[in-house]
This record gives C-alpha cells, structure tokens and sequence, in this order.
C-alpha cells in the first residue's frame, strides 16, 4: 500500500462564538492552500457508468476525462479520476504529495478537497 493517514491540523473554531480580528488575522495567516476538485459524471449520456470529467471548483480549465473502471464503484470511480488528475498536476504545482481530506457527493458527481 501507498498510501498513508496523515495527520491534517486544523482550527476548531465554535460554532456560537464571534471571531475576533486577531483570531481572523491569524487564520488568514496560518492556514494553508489546498486544492477543491470536482468530478462530473461525462460523456454522450452523462450518467453513472460513462466517463468522469475532474477539474477544479468553479473551472473548466485544464480539466480531463478519465474512462470509467467498472471494477470500481461509483464513488471510487470519481476518486480514482480525481488522484489521478491531481498527480498529474505535481509537475506544475511542485506538491509531492497529496493528502484527501473532505469529500461531499453532489448531484453531478463529488467534490475532494486536497492538502
């Protein structure tokens, strides 16, 4: 296996209290970037079992399209799509590794959140 659980920090941040601007300040500042992607369902029917189309939120972009594994299930389909693309992306972006920290279905696909 290749793969790894790394340990993402984050901030806790309580849901009924008030930030202040040194907490935002330092938010700002300490929090690094990550890479949302989205996978779409592709292809003459854009349905479940056809192709998966990964690009970034709100982008076109650069994206790609990836065959459908039909050894994989749905969900596992998008993810293998959307590792794939990103590793395809360390060349430009100079990130060794990846880390999958979120993942949300939508009604076209998912959403993967990389650090």
């Amino acid at each position: 296996m290749i793969i790894n659980p790394a340990s993402c920090s984050g901030w806790s941040i309580p849901a009924d209290a008030s930030l202040s601007l040194l907490d935002i300040q330092e938010l700002h500042r300490s929090t690094g970037y990550c890479w949302t992607v989205e996978t779409r369902y592709a292809g003459p029917t854009n349905t479940k079992g056809s192709r998966v189309l990964v690009s970034f939120v709100g982008s076109r972009k650069g994206s790609k399209t990836y065959s459908w594994r039909h050894s994989l299930s749905t969900g596992e389909n998008h993810l293998a799509a959307a590792v794939e693309w990103m590793q395809q992306l360390s060349s430009l972006n100079g990130a060794p590794s990846y880390a999958l920290v979120a993942k949300a279905s939508t009604d076209k696909g998912y959403v993967f959140t990389f650090c």
